[in-house]
């Protein structure tokens, strides 16, 4: 499958070289990535009823970085605290 990323974060501000959030918002898929290659994961969406994107899953690490959870809520996707 071929996504199209319309959406692009980039979750630690100053330093956009350190990674990356890509969101295809029509096929509610995402990944997320460290550049320098140790860690990335996917990320997985449903639509609200309001139209806003819900985080429901991801993978790639025990945890999902803070930054990701940040930059995601700032671009107004739904990320419940048990992501934390």
């Amino acid at each position: 499958m071929s996504y199209n990323f319309n959406l692009k974060l980039h979750p630690w501000g100053e330093h956009p070289e350190r990674g990356n959030v890509e969101i295809d918002e029509s096929a509610m898929y995402g990944a997320w990535e460290y550049r320098d290659g140790t860690e990335g994961g996917g990320l997985w969406f449903e639509r609200l009823e309001d139209g806003r994107l819900d985080l429901t899953d991801y993978d790639g690490s025990f945890a999902l970085p803070n930054a990701v959870i940040d930059a995601l809520r700032l671009a107004g996707v739904s990320v419940e605290e048990i992501f934390e």
